[in-house]
């Protein structure tokens, strides 16, 4: 996203032009900065280790085929994002299978499009594995997500890795699988997961947990198992506001800094840094009203669109998509879901009018993903902007859409 002649662009088209076609709200995401943003941690990457996109960032059909067609894998973390993936194109040897309450259908589903790995969660999950294998009579690769304990400072809604968390196996989980597992013979434990968070800004945190998988890894080779991968997770941050972004190339050195003379193949699942800042959400001031002694402007996004200020109370720069020749003032954007905390962003320092509009920044991950038709809103039309080219990747939403499975 640049400004060329005083206009917000993305790929060198004005947005205001967009916005006119399309209406608001509306998404709109950058193909060449999803391309930059994957290619700093392909450069980084050995021939053997793997890019896995955490699907959960953003799961648009079109993105993961760009993606696929770029040589990513995929981390899923249900049944339906596997099949998205599947249905996009994706390497199934490319895909691995998180979360915590993975169900027959899902494991079956994994099991049979014999998939990278399905990553172990909990005892119980490791038994179900085994008992659907057993059924199919066919053989299963798996993880074990281990919890390291540690803390890396985000929003605790976004922390995976402390003790407490419901993610990832203790020490005393991982050896009763590890015997186990180890006389199975369709179980067959290949890799060491981990993944403590989200919007990490140092990446001696992920180092931290990557000794910990290691000194795993090590035993349970001892263990009589084959471990060929560790899966360091994701989590790197963007700037949004202040914060530091992580890096990929210093992320990796330290990273082969510490495997040096193993043999293991390394396994990445970013998310936000790959898709993060490749997205906006464009939407129009509605009305501008005092109240309490502040200036709002009234905006045809909500939290149903972008829930990320509401739930995290995140930051996401506004920008006007054109430069106006009228005096500024400072404005909370409130959007028009009937609740308080429907409020996008505060105190922002803004040149706009009625019927203006404006854009959210760095809203790729983690935005329309998590968007819903709360008051019945209708959820917003998304564009894919490649080589001058617009795509659109997801139609808007109709009232029968929207009542189609109720009629």
């Amino acid at each position: 996203m640049k400004e060329i002649e005083r206009q917000l662009c993305i790929e060198n088209i004005p947005v205001i032009n967009l916005a006119r076609e399309y209406g608001s709200p509306l998404f709109i995401y950058s193909a060449e900065l999803i391309k930059n943003n994957f290619e700093k941690y392909q450069n980084e990457l050995g021939s053997n280790d793997l890019i896995c996109y955490a699907v959960k960032a953003n799961s648009n059909l079109h993105i993961l085929k760009l993606l696929s067609e770029l040589g990513s894998g995929f981390d899923v973390v249900s049944g339906n994002e596997l099949k998205r993936c599947l249905r996009a194109g994706a390497d199934k040897n490319k895909i691995v299978f998180s979360g915590v309450a993975k169900s027959n259908e899902e494991i079956k589903l994994a099991i049979e499009n014999d998939i990278l790995s399905i990553n172990i969660e909990s005892y119980g999950e490791f038994e179900r594995i085994a008992k659907i294998s057993e059924q199919l009579k066919k053989s299963v690769n798996c993880a074990l997500r281990v919890n390291p304990d540690i803390a890396i400072g985000s929003h605790k809604y976004i922390e995976t890795g402390s003790k407490t968390s419901k993610f990832g196996l203790d020490s005393e989980a991982v050896n009763k699988i590890s015997d186990e597992a180890r006389d199975n013979k369709l179980v067959n434990i290949t890799s060491v997961a981990c993944h403590i968070g989200s919007q990490i800004s140092d990446e001696n945190l992920i180092l931290k947990s990557l000794d910990v998988i290691s000194e795993i890894a090590n035993n349970l080779s001892l263990n009589g198992h084959a471990i060929k991968f560790l899966d360091i997770g994701g989590g790197l941050g963007i700037q949004y506001k202040d914060e530091e972004a992580g890096d990929p190339g210093i992320l990796m050195a330290g990273v082969k800094n510490r495997l040096e003379g193993k043999e293991y193949k390394i396994i990445l699942e970013p998310g936000r840094s790959i898709i993060g800042s490749a997205g906006i959400l464009v939407t129009k001031i509605e009305y501008i009203k005092n109240a309490g002694g502040k200036k709002f402007a009234i905006i045809d996004a909500g939290m149903n669109d972008l829930i990320r200020p509401s739930l995290y109370e995140a930051w996401h720069e506004v920008k006007e998509l054109e430069n106006k020749e009228i005096s500024s003032d400072t404005y909370d954007l409130a959007g028009p879901v009937c609740e308080t905390g429907d409020i996008l962003a505060k105190d922002r320092n803004l040149k706009i009018l009625p019927n203006d509009f404006v854009a959210f920044m760095d809203v790729g991950a983690y935005g329309s993903v998590m968007s819903s038709n709360y008051n019945s809103r209708l959820k917003p039309m998304e564009l894919l902007v490649m080589d001058g080219e617009i795509e659109v990747i997801r139609r808007k939403e109709t009232f029968e859409d929207l009542i189609a499975l109720e009629s």
